[in-house]
């Protein structure tokens, strides 16, 4: 009987083992008497250097300094809650089980359903609709006696408003007034014995680019969430955001602004409201760092117009601009840099008509202030008092001048004459120009206005009115401009209907529009 070791196969085993037991043999001495290399040493006995002092103090401080903003703001930032109608829910019972079930109570409360129990049908168990108080948006108490503002399209369409406090008290809010063109709106709730703590507004007008950006509010309904960026830019236009407002510029910021957040305060790191989140520009709907926040002096402003006058009332100066940044070769009209906005056009007998403000003439300047672009030049414009005469100061051919203007009223007529359209009852009518008529394939002999927008949910909207609509008798009057559009509107009832007049695909129909509020 020959052994293993002594086969062909026995021997390359105990080779094999010779060389395993060998090489762990090594691996075990060579960890006792030779030392590990430094870099593996700090590896595996690791030491972390102590911060520098004053950098973990400058931190801290910062981090304290968030903490306070958040102690001083939270308590004026509030939820507006509007009514919203649920759908009925079903209700079901979970069967019967051999056996107690210890998760048949958990997952009745967390899911509030189970599962029919044989020969049950869930139509048996169904609930009526059932209405309930749901976020629309956020709004800062800016005084102890409760004025609330916020923005105007949280609040449309609604016919019940509901104020939420940090500490969730409740109170009934109403409409003190709303600004389209800003849109700024300001509530008023009756606080009673309770004591409101107002904000400290700012002065967005010395905000700069690169300051801490702090914003508050309600996203998608989670109370009192604050979220920190810092001011990414400031001037932007509204063409530049996208919103479809006026005479204001916008505060940017990347602090995550969503939806909720809006009417809610963008703060400074001193705790004063700097601005009203208001959008945000984003292909997905949530917040990807580019959020925009109305001014809080123009807020301020509509608020004060508002309280006082019941509306808001705005300067004019009676131009159509344009700004620099579109020309293609601003040195064509002297301007050795950009800046500045462009006269396209000036409107007959208006306030820049009689100062002398002539086409192609680059406002710079207004009343001392520097000029950025057109929304910068109607919010300086829109809240000068009318009757006051401010210095502007132009280029003209390479050449500097001041002239002295005598700021009007934005009245609808001026308005009209400035944008070329009306609004009442939801449609947005403009003026037929040649250009639209032929596009529609109008006859020269076809005389009106056509509609340019219609507001879903209005009267007009109601009646069947339809964009592209040619308006031609409005309540048994003929019209044919928006001039007299204007005037036959100003002379109906809000609480009766009106008999419209259109023309639509060739042919001509009557539609009644019914009243105003119904």
């Amino acid at each position: 009987m020959r052994r293993v070791w002594e086969t062909p196969r026995g021997q390359m085993t105990v080779l094999a083992l010779t060389v395993a037991v060998s090489l762990a043999l090594g691996a075990m001495l060579s960890r006792l008497f030779l030392p590990l290399p430094s870099n593996l040493t700090a590896q595996t006995n690791p030491t972390v250097a102590a911060p520098p002092r004053n950098a973990l103090q400058v931190a801290e401080s910062l981090q304290d300094a968030f903490a306070w903003v958040a102690e001083r703001v939270e308590p004026s930032t509030v939820t507006v809650l509007a009514p919203r109608t649920r759908a009925p829910a079903l209700r079901f019972r979970f069967p019967p089980t051999p056996e107690p079930d210890p998760f048949e109570e958990f997952f009745r409360r967390f899911f509030e359903r189970g599962i029919p129990s044989p020969g049950e049908r869930p139509q048996e168990r169904s609930q009526p609709p059932q209405t309930e108080l749901a976020p629309r948006g956020s709004g800062v108490i800016v005084s102890a006696d409760g004025y609330i503002l916020t923005n105007r399209h949280v609040i449309e369409g609604v016919d019940r408003i509901v104020i939420a406090l940090w500490n969730n008290q409740r109170f009934e809010a109403k409409v003190v007034g709303a600004d389209e063109f800003t849109d700024i709106a300001v509530l008023k709730i009756e606080p009673g014995g309770t004591r409101l703590v107002p904000a400290v507004l700012g002065d967005s007008d010395k905000v700069r680019v690169g300051d801490w950006a702090i914003a508050l509010g309600n996203p998608f309904g989670l109370r009192q969430t604050m979220t920190v960026g810092v001011v990414s830019a400031i001037g932007r236009s509204p063409r530049e955001t996208g919103a479809g407002i006026g005479y204001t510029e916008f505060i940017q910021t990347d602090a995550a602004i969503n939806q909720g957040n809006s009417g809610g305060p963008l703060c400074n790191i001193r705790g004063e409201v700097i601005g009203i989140n208001t959008a945000i520009l984003s292909p997905t709907g949530g917040s990807i760092g580019i959020g925009f926040a109305i001014p809080i002096n123009t807020a301020k402003f509509v608020m004060e117009q508002l309280l006082k006058r019941g509306k808001v009332v705005r300067g004019w100066l009676g131009v159509e601009l344009m700004d620099v940044e579109q020309l293609p070769d601003p040195a064509a009209l002297g301007l050795k840099e950009l800046r500045g906005v462009v006269v396209n056009e000036v409107i007959p007998n208006s306030p820049a008509a009689q100062a002398g403000i002539k086409p192609q003439d680059v406002i710079v300047e207004y009343n001392g202030v520097p000029v950025r672009n057109i929304a910068h030049l109607q919010m300086l414009v829109g809240r000068t008092a009318p009757g006051t005469t401010v210095p502007i100061k132009i280029v003209r051919g390479g050449k500097e001048l001041t002239v002295q203007v005598q700021i009007g009223e934005l009245t609808e007529e001026a308005l009209a004459a400035a944008t070329g359209s009306a609004e009442w009852r939801g449609m947005v009518v403009g003026e037929l120009t040649p250009e639209l008529r032929r596009q529609l394939n109008l006859p020269d002999d076809v005389k009106g206005v056509v509609v340019m927008a219609v507001r879903p949910g209005t009267p007009a909207a109601q009646a069947g009115i339809r964009q592209g609509d040619i308006v031609m008798v409005l309540a048994n009057q003929e019209v044919s401009s928006v001039r007299e559009f204007q005037r036959v509107t100003r002379t109906l009832r809000a609480n009766r209907s009106v008999p419209v007049t259109i023309r639509r695909d060739n042919a001509t129909t009557m539609l009644i529009v019914p009243p105003e509020g119904r």
